[in-house]
């Protein structure tokens, strides 16, 4: 890893004597979850209000041999689910000492892709703030080559169908106001840790690339792959490999665009009670410019080697006159490791107020299921509210 970067400063400390342009940019954005529903005894406490901030800065320099080089800067806040940071903790906020919990399989472990635990020992998550992107990136005719921290191939190559929210999701979710959301499609293992990526140029509509991240531990918003909690046996990543193929195609005829993609990972373990962690995933979308979008992703991940982590989840989205976009999605998951499954479904309207404020609204009905071990308990939670969503970008 250290013997390319000083080969990438030495060959642009050779290139910077060809430097023509120099453009530099800077992006904030707000975004404001509200949610409304019943809470019901046992279940987990629903949060009313959820936000992010975020700040992104970057600089291109375009040398006349027609290189680009950029380098990124994002920092991200954001008060999330307490009991779930990182998509990562427990979908249960009721700790095992107390008698009137749930009594589940799994107690005690972690999945090594799912990040999801049943083993709760009180105490909530606040605030937090990450650097979650800082990167160099290299791009010519050949493709691009970027090293340092950023997403790997596997997530950015991903596919799939549009969504509701952008930021409260059921699928891959940024924000959690229910504590329960379980599904993941994108092959995101190594989270935004430091890593370097090679991605081809387009032949055809279609790229290839590949990552490597030294260490796949990483405290990220979207993922917390480094989480910790007293009381579980901890899959702690290692190394990761990725790579992935991506596809996007017009079938001018029928005035559409096709994009798909298919990823593949894998992680080391350092932990002796797991195994490595293998993970495919892919998906697809076909779209008609401001008439429908639709489409379609899955994931499958060994995660650990003590019980498979499967995912689906589908979307589709009509404009409705100039401003409305109405979408619905549904995913469905299941993590056998801890013995847990659910699923949602989102039905939801957007539009932009102008050229800075956007404005989503949707209902949202789940249902999560976790077998107890206990004759007679409940052994799953059916929740519903409604989403406000508004967004304030610069």
């Amino acid at each position: 890893m250290r013997f390319l970067f000083l080969m990438f400063t030495q060959f642009l400390a050779f290139s910077a004597a060809a430097q023509s342009e120099l453009e530099t940019d800077i992006d904030a954005e707000l975004t404001v979850l509200l949610a409304t529903g019943e809470d019901k005894t046992g279940e987990p406490d629903r949060r009313g209000a959820m936000t992010e901030l975020s700040v992104s800065t970057s600089a291109a320099y375009l040398f006349e041999n027609g290189l680009e080089l950029t380098g990124r800067l994002t920092f991200r806040a954001q008060t999330d689910h307490p009991s779930r940071p990182g998509f990562a903790g427990s979908v249960f906020d009721c700790p095992v000492t107390e008698m009137t919990c749930p009594q589940l399989a799994g107690n005690g472990l972690r999945g090594a892709f799912s990040r999801l635990s049943t083993f709760d020992t009180g105490g909530d998550t606040g605030g937090r703030s990450s650097l979650e992107a800082a990167y160099l990136a290299l791009q010519g005719g050949w493709g691009e080559v970027v090293i340092g921290r950023d997403q790997g191939v596997a997530q950015r190559f991903y596919e799939g169908g549009p969504t509701v929210f952008r930021l409260g999701k059921s699928n891959n979710p940024v924000l959690d106001p229910f504590g329960t959301a379980l599904s993941r499609t994108k092959n995101d293992i190594s989270s935004s840790a430091e890593k370097v990526s090679l991605v081809s140029k387009r032949i055809l509509g279609v790229r290839a690339g590949l990552s490597y991240t030294p260490d796949a531990g990483f405290e990220g918003l979207d993922l917390n792959t480094a989480y910790r909690k007293q009381g579980v046996i901890e899959p702690e990543l290692g190394a990761a490999y990725e790579a992935g193929l991506q596809v996007s195609r017009s079938l001018r005829q029928a005035n559409l665009r096709v994009r798909g993609s298919a990823t593949w990972s894998k992680a080391e373990l350092k932990s002796a009670v797991y195994e490595d962690v293998e993970t495919v995933s892919a998906g697809f979308e076909i779209e008609r410019r401001d008439v429908f979008r639709v489409g379609l992703s899955m994931l499958d991940s060994s995660n650990g080697g003590l019980g498979r982590y499967q995912s689906v989840a589908a979307g589709a989205s009509w404009w409705v006159g100039p401003d409305w976009v109405v979408t619905g999605t549904v995913d469905h998951s299941e993590d056998k490791t801890i013995d847990l499954k659910g699923w949602s479904a989102t039905l939801g309207a957007s539009r932009s107020l102008n050229d800075h404020v956007d404005l989503t609204l949707g209902y949202r009905v789940s249902e999560t299921d976790f077998p107890s071990t206990l004759f007679n308990q409940k052994s799953d939670w059916e929740q519903s509210g409604l989403l406000l969503e508004v967004r304030i970008r610069k």
